[in-house]
């Protein structure tokens, strides 16, 4: 009988396991899918000021598709800062960007946090390659009404905090809008 009693208590323990298969969920887990299939457009100006490391005038373009696995399937990223004429473009296709690296996104409520890597050029020299991340978030309707929005946007170069570089926080438009669809 104890061997009985032994397969048996094996048997109760196996039934609230996790299936092998299973995905394992960190502790802190919702439940939620942290990236569904989604899609972000936006374009505007922001005007972010000290202490931040990238100031003045920032003009913004995006339109990004979010795939379930948290790869961007495809999208464009053109931002321009003003003051150091610093240009960064990010194009997505087929879930890569323009230096064969894999763009990744999550959601949080209506915002959108996207890093890949951008070609950048400063006033007319070479282009060259940087990691950025990038959130965008819809608070409303107009996107830069006081009030009902304003919608914030934040741009961060990740490897660099030099002029035309650097770090924008997240700052709310000042003309523009950002949309989820």
């Amino acid at each position: 009988m104890p061997g009985l009693l032994a397969v048996a208590l094996i048997a109760a323990g196996c039934q609230d396991s996790t299936p092998p298969t299973a995905l394992k969920r960190p502790s802190f887990w919702g439940g939620e899918n942290q990236c569904p299939e989604t899609k972000f457009t936006g374009g505007g100006r922001i005007d972010p000021t000290p202490p931040n490391s990238m100031f003045g005038k920032v003009t913004f373009g995006f339109n990004i598709h979010g795939a379930t696995n948290c790869v961007v399937s495809k999208g464009e990223i053109q931002v321009v800062h003003h003051p150091s004429q610093t240009k960064y473009h990010v194009s997505i296709h087929d879930g890569t960007d323009g230096f064969g690296n894999t763009p990744t996104f999550s959601v949080d409520g209506t915002c959108i946090t996207v890093f890949a890597t951008a070609r950048v050029k400063h006033v007319n020299g070479d282009w060259h390659p940087h990691p950025i991340g990038m959130r965008a978030c819809d608070n409303g309707e107009p996107g830069s009404s006081p009030g009902t929005g304003p919608d914030t946007f934040h741009w961060k170069v990740m490897d660099d905090d030099t002029f035309g570089h650097g770090d924008t926080g997240e700052t709310p438009l000042t003309g523009g809008n950002i949309q989820q669809h």
